[in-house]
């Protein structure tokens, strides 16, 4: 009896040394969208998405945000963009609060066989994606940079894809700091000429914030060029 309980207390100090060490949390995500994007002129396109957020693992409404942008293509494979995001967010104690968000972002695209090779930085200012409700009162300058990779798949309608994304923040009161990072994986669907769906998979991972949260996204998608 002896031997149980200090091997019991021995697996209660473990636990807890475990949970002090290392408070994350886990969560199960889910986000549904919509675009629709239009050529102006020649190489100068606007875009606009729509997008829900729930989380808590799908139990609750997390947030919805609409995006526009405008894009120009300067060389074949280089594109640069400028977007604006409003987000209407609820917090964990369900009150909710308008942000706003400005960016800009240059791009480049090339073809190797049939991959499409995709590299992106991108400068941000406002809110921020982190979980923590504290994180969107303080506007916040980010610079993101992804690299990505389509595969068409000949004689299909299906694009698979995949694409792995890390956030710096730059203007964080103790010094530049990346804290979220994010890997990608889905498949797209031509349905017709201008309609695409996709469905993807990311795991979203933040660190060096209180309180970081591991997130599982599913997303669905549905795009449309006119």
């Amino acid at each position: 009896m002896i031997k149980n309980f200090k091997a019991s207390v021995l697996i209660l100090v473990l636990i807890c040394c475990f949970y002090s060490a290392d408070a994350r949390s886990n969560d199960f995500r889910a986000r549904l969208s919509a675009s629709a994007e239009a050529e102006i002129i020649n190489d100068l396109s606007a875009s606009v998405e729509v997008e829900t957020r729930f989380d808590k693992i799908l139990t609750t409404y997390d947030r919805s945000l609409v995006e526009a942008t405008l894009s120009y293509d300067i060389i074949k494979p280089l594109r640069f963009g400028v977007s604006g995001r409003f987000m209407h967010d609820m917090n964990d104690v369900r009150k909710f609060s308008t942000a706003y968000r400005a960016s800009a972002y240059l791009r480049y695209k090339t073809s190797i066989d049939d991959f499409d090779l995709k590299i992106k930085t991108a400068l941000q200012y406002g809110f921020d994606e982190l979980s923590s409700s504290f994180a969107s009162g303080m506007n916040k300058l980010i610079c993101r940079n992804s690299i990505g990779v389509d595969y068409n798949w000949f004689g299909t309608r299906f694009t698979p894809f995949a694409e792995y994304e890390f956030f710096y923040h730059i203007n964080n009161t103790n010094g530049g700091i990346i804290n979220q990072s994010r890997i990608k994986g889905g498949i797209s669907y031509k349905i017709n000429k201008p309609s695409e769906i996709s469905v993807f998979y990311m795991f979203e991972n933040e660190f060096n914030v209180a309180w970081p949260v591991d997130s599982h996204i599913l997303g669905f998608s549905y795009n449309y060029k006119f």
